[in-house]
């Protein structure tokens, strides 16, 4: 199926990705920190807390690079 060209989709489809980009990164972030916490440090809970701190620092960066990439209208 080709791309469409209503810019409608295209902002949605922008969206959903930016969406699941931070999405991922909190997962990402938090389950690293829940392992540290549980097979390293014992020290719950810390880990899981800093990890999503980073895990969300790292979403918003991640958004923001997407964002400078949109072609200005």
């Amino acid at each position: 199926m080709p791309p469409s060209s209503d810019p409608f989709y295209t902002g949605l489809g922008q969206a959903v990705r930016i969406g699941t980009e931070l999405l991922a990164a909190l997962i990402v972030g938090g389950g690293l920190g829940w392992l540290a916490d549980t097979y390293l440090f014992a020290s719950s809970p810390w880990g899981t807390a800093i990890g999503l701190g980073f895990g969300a620092a790292a979403g918003v960066l991640n958004a923001y690079r997407a964002a400078q990439r949109w072609p200005q209208s």
